[in-house]
């Protein structure tokens, strides 16, 4: 049965709540009684008072009233001193406007509130990105209230067809959430799915990121991310440009972007702020050390395993010397220090910021120079491993990172099986699963993929600015002109 709106029932529900505020009004003295409802705390209390309260009680015309239905109709006509007031006539988006920080104005003979805009809640100032610093760039990045990561899109985005749609999510949590997108290029069908999944999701409580990610994302089966997120609101607004949309969550101190592709997340803000030599240089060097940090750890493994013929003879040598008094295989080693590496990262994290830096150094340091003198691992295999872990740290995504690492130890773990044959195979695989991913209509690997050469001037290098004409055609397929 659908409930309706009355101050007895709220009363009833908030009753045990002493955040909550509950006090009834009389408007203007003319005898007519209402109720306000608010959250102590997420209410700007002098702007209630200068906007509301005061202006219900001294304003001359409310006195004259002799219905709720005219103080109503006055209030939304003009006669409330707060630009934000709304009315609403359903219970539940009552609710949640009142849990949400704003004050209500409850009228029981009409079984309607106004709603009044009047939230203030402490929160932290806008800061450098912790994550995505650049030297030449914006120094702001977003954080976890909703309203001032939408303020500083719409700074940069100063145009009239840029849409930010306002969703909740959670049975119990009722999470905020804004949908962002340029109505001019975005794909409408992309916009839809995007935002009947957040319509769909049947979950208590969005407490975490990886709640929302779940849903958002097509292949839940597949480690690599399919979703970016970011820090830096002028990085949103480049791909809000490019036909893309964003997902801004309350309580989430960055944003996410969809569609996303793997060319994305290999990419920096930097990229765009050096010159476009400079930039290809370090893209190339990022593919690299993704290359590196999967494939070394297991071609040492297969190389020193199975076929040691495939090494110099110099090299051979020196690795047979190295591992003369070690008891373990080669496979043995790699895979024991790639599992140490991990512990040690996990470690670090959890630790203190200041403990966790010095123990990570620390640790690996005494570890793997311990593990070398006890004959434990040759000293071929830390260096192998040392620089496979630093490779592995390049990449400008700490997910697609995450997902490389773990990539990384089943490659290692096909090679100790099957040699090259194990590592081709987990190359084949590999391949074919990236090239499999779909993300909301456009391929993963796109446009490595994209037979439209137009998309391929800001991938592996970075072309100059000038040649940046065109959007991509899955992503924006009605507007594609960028510039001319």
């Amino acid at each position: 049965m659908e409930k309706t709106i009355n101050s007895k029932q709220l009363k009833e529900l908030f009753s045990k709540s002493t955040d909550i505020v509950q006090r009834p009004l009389n408007v203007g003295h003319s005898g007519i009684i209402v109720h306000l409802f608010g959250v102590d705390g997420l209410m700007d209390t002098l702007m209630l008072d200068e906007a509301i309260l005061k202006p219900l009680t001294v304003d001359e015309n409310l006195k004259k009233m002799q219905t709720e239905k005219e103080v109503i109709a006055y209030l939304l006509e003009g006669g409330s001193f707060h630009a934000f007031t709304n009315e609403v006539t359903d219970y539940h988006s009552l609710l949640r406007n009142i849990l949400s920080g704003m004050a209500a104005l409850v009228f029981d003979q009409e079984q309607k509130a106004l709603i009044f805009d009047v939230r203030a809640f402490d929160k932290r100032s806008i800061t450098e990105p912790s994550d995505e610093g650049v030297m030449k760039g914006a120094k702001d990045s977003f954080i976890e209230a909703m309203r001032t990561n939408t303020v500083l899109i719409r700074r940069r985005l100063k145009s009239e067809f840029l849409v930010m749609e306002q969703l909740n999510a959670g049975k119990l949590s009722k999470t905020d959430i804004t949908l962002v997108y340029l109505s001019n290029i975005a794909d409408m069908d992309t916009v839809n799915r995007i935002r009947d999944t957040i319509q769909n999701i049947d979950l208590d409580n969005i407490s975490t990121p990886a709640f929302l990610e779940e849903y958002l994302v097509d292949n839940k089966k597949s480690i690599f991310p399919q979703i970016m997120y970011t820090q830096r609101p002028d990085r949103v607004s480049a791909n809000l440009s490019d036909g893309r949309v964003a997902v801004v969550v309350d309580g989430i101190p960055f944003v996410y972007i969809l569609p996303c592709q793997m060319v994305m997340l290999m990419q920096s803000p930097e990229d765009y702020a050096n010159h476009f030599f400079i930039s290809s240089s370090l893209r190339i060097i990022r593919y690299i050390a993704m290359i590196l940090t999967i494939f070394l750890p297991a071609f040492y493994i297969a190389a020193t395993t199975y076929q040691n013929q495939m090494l110099p003879a110099e090299i051979a040598l020196s690795i047979q010397k190295a591992k003369q008094n070690v008891p373990f295989s080669s496979a043995s080693e790699v895979l024991g220090l790639l599992v140490s590496f991990e512990i040690l990262i996990e470690a670090g994290l959890r630790l203190p910021k200041t403990v966790g830096t010095a123990m990570s150094i620390l640790g690996g340091l005494v570890v793997g120079q311990s593990a070398v003198e006890a004959k434990l691992v040759s000293p071929t295999v830390v260096v192998i491993v040392a620089l496979a872990g630093i490779a592995g740290f390049i990449l400008p995504n700490q997910d697609l990172s995450s997902g490389i690492r773990l990539t990384r130890f089943i490659m290692a773990v096909l090679a100790a099986i099957g040699g090259f044959f194990g590592m081709t195979a987990g190359l084949i695989l590999l391949i074919t699963h990236l090239c499999s991913l779909d993300n909301y209509g456009v391929a993963y690997m796109s446009p490595f993929v994209d037979i439209d050469t137009s998309n391929h001037k800001d991938t592996l290098f970075r072309f100059p600015i000038k040649y940046f004409t065109k959007r991509p055609k899955k992503i924006a397929p009605e507007n594609r002109i960028k510039q001319k």
